[in-house]
């Protein structure tokens, strides 16, 4: 991979050797993700066309067509870094074509909402995963297309948050800030024939997995998660300030009561430290009255960047 980071920035500098060699370059890319087995040709072709795209070259614009259609197999690979490797490249070349030309916009963001549905129809890891990447890149990249869609992909992320592989687990976690950004108001809002919001069904279960002391690997991605939702749902996640900020308290206390801490408690530890950070941005004056329990606690922790990062915020904030 040290040689394409070197044609990025050969790229970047746009010297007219290297832009000859970009179509014979995309050419070759697509002909690795079509035929080779050899998974470090395809990873390396994947990371091209990531590159490739992220230039806003022109020349590539005519490529978007076979570009989707290769990274099908790649988004449902048997290999999780091969279909993250793939959903990133999906997300650059989305990119390359404008939003104002929703006629021909529209129909590829259609294709590639029937592949989400076809991957989650599969019932398998790969699927999980596959649907609940292209979910993120539509979400980010897709505009006002997956608004539509929007309670259907709430859905899916709910029913895949629990599944037992890891992997689709924290992704669908991790999508759940994706849909607060995308849509505050639809994620706030109590929808007909339910009687809890998703941002309140989304933070629930988050508190509760942020407390589970037998998933130490998973608090930390619950915790960075309730810190990104409230950055776009300020207001109505007021109601959930104080339990999250007990769950905050609490494990920071179980990490102060560790003589020796594993890797897990730390890596906790470093996201609830980046957790008060964001609350504190989002929701400022409000953080205060809950914070008397918890600075004692933060410098129990030790000393690290974490700390020195959350304590920066706080003072400015």
């Amino acid at each position: 991979m040290e040689a394409v980071a070197i044609y990025e920035k050969l790229i970047e500098k746009h010297w007219a050797p290297i832009m000859s060699s970009v179509e014979t370059e995309v050419n070759r890319s697509l002909e690795w993700l079509s035929s080779e087995r050899n998974e470090v040709r395809r990873m390396t072709a994947l990371r091209v066309i990531e590159v490739l795209c992220s230039s806003n070259l022109v020349s590539l614009y005519s490529y978007v067509p076979k570009i989707f259609t290769s990274l099908s197999n790649p988004l449902r690979d048997q290999r999780s870094e091969m279909r993250t490797a793939a959903a990133s490249t999906l997300g650059a070349c989305l990119g390359l074509v404008p939003m104002s030309e929703r006629n021909v916009r529209n129909p590829w963001l259609n294709f590639l909402f029937e592949e989400l549905q076809r991957d989650y129809q599969m019932n398998s890891v790969e699927g999980y995963h596959g649907a609940l990447l292209i979910a993120q890149e539509l979400l980010q990249h897709g505009g006002m297309y997956m608004q539509s869609h929007f309670g259907q992909v709430c859905e899916m992320a709910l029913r895949l948050k629990d599944h037992r592989d890891s992997v689709v687990h924290k992704s669908a976690i991790a999508l759940l800030p994706v849909l607060a950004r995308y849509s505050p108001q639809e994620f706030t809002r109590v929808s007909a024939g339910s009687s809890e919001s998703m941002l309140g069904r989304a933070c629930n279960y988050l508190i509760t997995l942020s407390r589970a002391t037998d998933q130490t690997r998973d608090r930390a991605a619950a915790f960075v998660a309730l810190g990104s939702i409230s950055q776009f749902c300020s207001t109505e996640f007021r109601s959930f300030l104080e339990p999250t900020t007990r769950a905050i308290r609490d494990a920071l206390m179980q990490r102060a009561k560790m003589r020796i801490a594993s890797a897990e408690a730390d890596e906790t530890v470093a996201a609830v430290l980046q957790t008060i950070a964001t609350l504190a941005t989002a929701m400022g004056p409000a953080l205060t009255r809950y914070m008397r329990d918890i600075l004692d606690l933060m410098f129990a922790a030790g000393l690290s960047q974490a700390l020195c990062d959350s304590l920066l915020v706080l003072e400015r904030e």
